[in-house]
C-alpha cells in the first residue's frame, strides 16, 4: 500500500513539475524551430540546423529535468534510483525539429546523419507522416526501393489524403517495374492535389516508359499549363517532342529551358544534339561550346553522342 501511495505521489509531482516547468525554454525551442525552417527554406542549411539543433536540445530538457528530479526524490525518500533512466517526456514538437534537420543535413550530403534524424522523429511520433516521407525519399535515393515503398505505404496509412504521399510511392513503383501500379498511384495523387505540376511530369515520364508518348504529351503539356516557368515540363516534353519526330517542336521546348536556366550544361547539350539531327552543324557547335563550358563532366557523353549522330546519318556506301 505504501508503495502505490509513493508511486501515486511521484506521479502527481512529475505532472505538476511538467506543468509549470520550461514554459519558457518551450517558447524559445518553438521560436529556433520556426528559425531553422526559415533558414531552411531560404538554402541557409548551416543555419538550419544549429537553429533546428538547439530548439531539439530546448525540447528535450523536459526530459533530462524530470529524470534528474525523479531520481533525486526517489533517494530522498529511501526508494534508491529506480528505473528512472527510462523516463521519455520529450515535447512531441521535437519529432518535427528532428525530421526538418534531416532535411537540412540531406541537402549537405549527411545521408547517415540524415537518416539518424528520421528515426530519431519516427521513434518520439511515430504518428507523423514527415519523417516517414523524408526517410523513404533517402532510401530510394539509395536504391533501397523495398525500404523506400514501406515508408510510403506508412505515410499513406498515416494521411489517406495525402497526394504526396501517392506520388512517391508511385515513383518507387516506377523503378521497381511496375507502371500500372504507378499509374494508379498516379491517378490518386492528382486527384489529391490537382495543381501539382511535378505529379503530372511525373506521370508523363511513366507513360513515356509504357509507349504512351500521347499521353505522356498532354501530362507535360498539363504540367506547364499549371506552372509556365516549370522547366523539368518544358524538358520532358522536348524528349517526348523528339520521339515523335518532332524536332522543331523538341527546339523549341530546349531553347525555353535554356531561358529558364541559363546555366544548365545538360539544355545546351540536348538542343545542339537536336540541331545536330536537323543538320544545323554551326548552331549545334555553339551550343556544345557553351555546354562544355558549363559543365566540362558532360563533354565524354556529348562526345560520344556527336559521334553516333554523325555516323547515323554518313553516307552509306
Amino acid at each position: 500500500m505504501l508503495n502505490n501511495r509513493r508511486v501515486c505521489s511521484l506521479l502527481l509531482y512529475l505532472i505538476c513539475f511538467t506543468l509549470a516547468a520550461n514554459a519558457q525554454d518551450r517558447r524559445a525551442a518553438l521560436d529556433l524551430y520556426e528559425r531553422g525552417r526559415q533558414r531552411y527554406a531560404k538554402g541557409d542549411m548551416d543555419g538550419a540546423i544549429a537553429d533546428l539543433t538547439q530548439a531539439i536540445v530546448l525540447f528535450s530538457l523536459p526530459q533530462t529535468s524530470l529524470r534528474r528530479h525523479a531520481q533525486d526524490w526517489s533517494r530522498e525518500s529511501g526508494g534508491g534510483a529506480s528505473n528512472f533512466d527510462q523516463i521519455k517526456l520529450l515535447d512531441p514538437l521535437a519529432a518535427g525539429a528532428y525530421s526538418d534537420r534531416a532535411l537540412a543535413r540531406h541537402a549537405q550530403g549527411d545521408i547517415e546523419g540524415a537518416l539518424a534524424d528520421c528515426e530519431m522523429a519516427i521513434s518520439i511520433n511515430p504518428g507523423l507522416a514527415e519523417p516517414y516521407n523524408n526517410r523513404g525519399a533517402i532510401r530510394w535515393e539509395k536504391g533501397d526501393l523495398d525500404g523506400a515503398f514501406a515508408d510510403y505505404d506508412r505515410v499513406i496509412a498515416i494521411d489517406p489524403r495525402d497526394g504526396q504521399g501517392y506520388n512517391n510511392r508511385a515513383n518507387v513503383r516506377v523503378d521497381k517495374g511496375d507502371l500500372e501500379g504507378a499509374l494508379s498511384d498516379f491517378a490518386k495523387a492528382i486527384a489529391l492535389t490537382p495543381r501539382s505540376a511535378m505529379i503530372y511530369c511525373n506521370r508523363a515520364h511513366a507513360r513515356q516508359k509504357k509507349g504512351d508518348t500521347k499521353g505522356a504529351l498532354a501530362d507535360f503539356d498539363r504540367a506547364i499549363e499549371i506552372d509556365h516557368r516549370f522547366a523539368d515540363g518544358y524538358t520532358g516534353r522536348a524528349l517526348a517532342r523528339y520521339d515523335s519526330h518532332d524536332l522543331d517542336g523538341a527546339i523549341s521546348d530546349l531553347s525555353r529551358v535554356i531561358e529558364l536556366e541559363p546555366r544548365s550544361g545538360r539544355a545546351y547539350a540536348s538542343r545542339g544534339l537536336v540541331r545536330l539531327q536537323q543538320g544545323h552543324e554551326a548552331e549545334a557547335e555553339q551550343d556544345f561550346e557553351i555546354c562544355v563550358k558549363l559543365d566540362p563532366n558532360l563533354r565524354p557523353k556529348l562526345e560520344q553522342s556527336i559521334q553516333a549522330i554523325k555516323e547515323a546519318h554518313a553516307p552509306k556506301r
